[in-house]
């Protein structure tokens, strides 16, 4: 049984992955990928892989701690705790504010610059949130454990 020979794009996704394209080539793949999302799901294995390979190397010293921490019932749920009381504080924030807002003695011009403000941010962080959830299948970092 003999194996079979990469194709000529499986070599340039390989070359791409380990950095080894220069100039036109990667720039010309590089357009190819933003087209071709078979080519962009093969550089996304071939990187997931070369973050898995630099993972088999001896365990850091800190590691050990970082497991330690993770197990302690302290650590990670004070994280959780904490991050369910920011989400918590900050949506009270936001209510209040609109509260306020709408409350308030202002004119309907600063009123709707705020509500303008407002929009604009929470916009902005639920579009950032979709982009890391439709690139996160193509994030090589995902099987890290730190």
């Amino acid at each position: 049984m003999s194996a079979r020979e990469p194709t000529r794009d499986q070599l340039l996704a390989m070359a791409y992955a380990d950095g080894e394209l220069d100039g036109n080539e990667r720039v010309e793949f590089e357009q190819r990928l933003s087209s071709e999302p078979a080519l962009l799901a093969e550089v996304t294995e071939l990187k997931r892989l070369g973050v898995l390979a630099r993972r088999m190397t001896p365990v850091e010293p800190k590691d050990f701690e970082w497991q330690r921490l993770n197990a302690e019932a302290l650590h990670s749920g004070g994280t959780s705790l904490g991050l369910a009381l920011s989400a918590i504080g900050a949506l009270g924030v936001l209510g209040w504010l609109c509260y306020s807002l709408l409350a308030s003695d202002l004119g309907v011009v600063p009123k709707a610059f705020f509500c303008a403000l407002l929009g604009g941010l929470t916009l902005v962080f639920l579009l950032v949130f979709r982009a890391r959830l439709r690139t996160l299948p193509y994030d090589p970092y995902t099987e890290v454990d730190r």
